[in-house]
């Protein structure tokens, strides 16, 4: 196992799990939880706010769209593509890192 959350409104609860964890395995308690897996976490006085804009922003670096203009629709309707409309995306492995970034952020 590589990382572990506890999280919970009972900090005493929290504190005993973590001591018993460290007598079993070799640990680092890494404190409040503020970025996991690509999730920022903002604690709040009612609780935690979940948010993906850095994840956002940097993808949008990594695929050079950081100064790409918002629209309401990804497309006009009724257009079609055609092959030779466009030339290929010109790095096939960072195309596809973008697209799997797409789709995590999608299903998280």
């Amino acid at each position: 196992m590589d990382d572990i959350i506890l999280t919970g409104s009972a900090s005493a609860i929290i504190l005993q799990a973590i001591q018993v964890v460290t007598t079993e395995f070799d640990i680092i308690d890494l404190g409040s939880l503020y970025y996991f897996l690509g999730i920022q976490i903002t604690h709040t006085s009612t609780g935690l706010f979940l948010s993906q804009s850095k994840y956002v922003e940097d993808l949008l670096l990594k695929s050079e769209m950081d100064d790409a203009k918002p629209c309401d629709i990804p497309c006009l309707l009724y257009y079609r593509l055609f092959k030779k409309d466009r030339v290929p995306y010109p790095n096939p492995i960072v195309y596809h890192s973008i697209v799997g970034a797409l789709q995590y952020l999608t299903f998280t």
